[in-house]
This record gives C-alpha cells, sequence and structure tokens, in this order.
C-alpha cells in the first residue's frame, strides 16, 4: 500500500493461521479423553479397595487356620498326656504313645507354618493399605471366622436384575467402552475436517530505500490472504482408520455387555449357594464338635481306642477346613460381584 507498491519493496511483517472447523473439535476430543483418565482412576480407586477387602478377609482366614491347629494342638498334647499316663501293660501301650508323639510333634510344625502365613497375609494387607512412611502394623477386629457375629459376613445383596440393572447403568468400564464410542465418532469429524482449507491472513511493513528508488525512500505496508487446499490428498486413509476404529469400539461394548452379564449371573449363583453351603457347614460343624468332645471323653476313660479318636478327629478337621472354605468362597463371591458391577455404589466399604 502506497507509493512503495511502484517497486520491488522489501517487507516483514507476520501471518498468523486460522483453522476453520477444527479446534473445535481437537477440544472435544480433548474432553472426552480426561473423561477416559478421570474413569479409569475411579475404577483404579474401585480395585484396591475390593483388594483391600480381600487382604483384609485373608487375614481373618488365616487366623482361623492358626486357630483350628492350635485347638488340633491342644488335642494332640492332650492325648499323648493321656497315652503315656496309661500302664505299660494296657494293649498297644507303646504305640499308641508313639503315635501321639508323633501327631503332636507334627502338628506343632503345621501350626508354626499357619503362623507364618498368618504373618504374610498381614504383611499383604499392610502392603494393599500402602500407607506413606507408617510405622503401624494394621490387623483386623475380628480373631477369627468363628468369633460370633461377624458383621464382615453380614452382606445382603438386593434381587439380581436390579444388580444387573446398577452395573449397566454405572459401570466405570462400560461408561469408559461408552465413551471410547464417543472418542472414535469425533475422530471421524476430526478426520473429515481436515479437508476444509484453512487460511492465513498476513501483514506488515513494507518499504523501498533510498538507494532502490534513485530518489527518496519510500515507506508502506503490506496485507495478504493465503489458502492451504489439500487438492491431492482427502485424508481418505484416515477417515477410514476412524471409522474402523468406531466399528471396533461398539463391538467391544457389545462384546463387554455379554460377558458381564453372564458374570454377573455366575457370582450372584456363587454367592447364593455359598451363602446357603455356610449355613449347613455350620450346622454340621456343631454336631462334629459333640461327636469329637465325646470320643475324646471316652477315650480319657479308656472305652476307645487312639485309633477311633485320631480317626474321628480327622473328620472334623476336614469339617473346620470345609466351613471356613464355605465362608471364604462366600466372600470372594461377594467381591468378585462387586467388581463386576464396576462401581462402589453397591459395595460395603465399612466391612
Amino acid at each position: 500500500m502506497g507509493k512503495v507498491t511502484r517497486g520491488n519493496s522489501s517487507q516483514f511483517g507476520m501471518n498468523v493461521p486460522i483453522e476453520i472447523s477444527k479446534r473445535g473439535i481437537r477440544k472435544k476430543i480433548a474432553q472426552t479423553d480426561l473423561e477416559i483418565v478421570k474413569k479409569e482412576i475411579r475404577e483404579k480407586e474401585l480395585d484396591l479397595k475390593i483388594a483391600v477387602m480381600r487382604n483384609y478377609f485373608s487375614v481373618i482366614y488365616a487366623k482361623s487356620v492358626v486357630k483350628i491347629l492350635q485347638d488340633r494342638e491342644k488335642l494332640f498334647k492332650n492325648m499323648m498326656v493321656i497315652s503315656q499316663q496309661r500302664t505299660k501293660n494296657s494293649p498297644n501301650y507303646k504305640l499308641d504313645v508313639l503315635q501321639s508323639q508323633i501327631k503332636y510333634q507334627k502338628q506343632v510344625v503345621f501350626l508354626n507354618k499357619a503362623k507364618a502365613n498368618l504373618l504374610v497375609a498381614q504383611f499383604e494387607l499392610n502392603n494393599a493399605l500402602n500407607i506413606k512412611n507408617s510405622q503401624t502394623m494394621y490387623d483386623t477386629v475380628e480373631s477369627s471366622l468363628f468369633a460370633n457375629n461377624l458383621s464382615i459376613l453380614d452382606l445382603n445383596l438386593l434381587p439380581y436384575q436390579e444388580i444387573e440393572d446398577t452395573a449397566m447403568k454405572y459401570s466405570y468400564s462400560l461408561s469408559i467402552a461408552q465413551d471410547n464410542i464417543q472418542r472414535s465418532e469425533q475422530k471421524i469429524t476430526e478426520a473429515k475436517h481436515k479437508r476444509i482449507p484453512d487460511i492465513s491472513v498476513g501483514g506488515g511493513y513494507a518499504y523501498q530505500t533510498a538507494r532502490q528508488t534513485g530518489g527518496e525512500s519510500l515507506p508502506g505496508a503490506y496485507v495478504g490472504v493465503s489458502a492451504d487446499i489439500p487438492l491431492l490428498y482427502f485424508y481418505n486413509p484416515e477417515i477410514k482408520k476412524a471409522k474402523i476404529t468406531l466399528e471396533r469400539s461398539n463391538l467391544n461394548k457389545e462384546s463387554f455387555e455379554n460377558h458381564l452379564r453372564y458374570a454377573l449371573k455366575e457370582d450372584y449363583n456363587k454367592f447364593k449357594y455359598s451363602k446357603e453351603n455356610m449355613g449347613y457347614y455350620s450346622s454340621i460343624l456343631q454336631e462334629s464338635q459333640t461327636i469329637l468332645d465325646e470320643h475324646t471323653k471316652r477315650y480319657e476313660k479308656g472305652q476307645s481306642t487312639l485309633l477311633n479318636l485320631l480317626q474321628v478327629e480327622t473328620m472334623h478337621q476336614e469339617t473346620l477346613r470345609d466351613y471356613i472354605d464355605a465362608i471364604q468362597k462366600y466372600y470372594d463371591a461377594y467381591l468378585d460381584l462387586m467388581h463386576n458391577v464396576g462401581h462402589e455404589i453397591l459395595l460395603n466399604t465399612d466391612l
């Protein structure tokens, strides 16, 4: 502009590129990515809560094993003492003494192993808690699974359909899958918008020196507009790739929903039948304890053999193990169900 346009001028200035219909979609993609990250964090937090609860139960289970073996050690020690106090002329005296001593000594070994396993479970619980610079060794309130009125086992579930509906509505994994579909749709839009030409607006100072004009120096200015038109490349591969990603995202979500329904049904039925089995074992355990006490008294009076008492004790030991294993399956089924629900909305974190 000005007289400077009459000749070849020198120029300096600035060009400003202006994107058309591109920044908005990039912002939406970034916002969707942010939402996905937030939900992934919440999902990890839920996994951490469930891991802590699982480790907490493992400590109680380990304590229960220790209690079983402690009671068994006392029984075997009592057997050994009774066998040694019998008259040496009694039938099978030497054999009973040797058997009872071996049983007792082996039981001490088993008990020590159980105590070591309990320490491992306690360390794993504190590792799951992951409290920074903590010098405290956290432990369970419950002494064992044989304690009365255990709140940790007081679990009540909603009807199955309500649980499934809750999972379909609140599951972090499903929500992330839906966000991935939305992101794939946005990526298609982004790829298509690359076809839209961008423009650049420029302007600046233009001048000619006196030497260039052969006389006076000429000041001036310039303005310009340019467009970036994709004549030879229309971004078809990017658009096709984005569409394939969208199809995959939709299939992944549908597949996850189908697998989730099966997993929820499986966990729910495991919980239901494990709870029922736990009740049966509780009744069997009382009867088994009564039988063991009766045989112990008979052995003390010399009315029963050591072999008979050991057989009854072995059956009682199996019943005790079956009982705490039934409780473990019951609690694991609950945690698995809560994990598959995918949201803490139904999780009883007070446990």
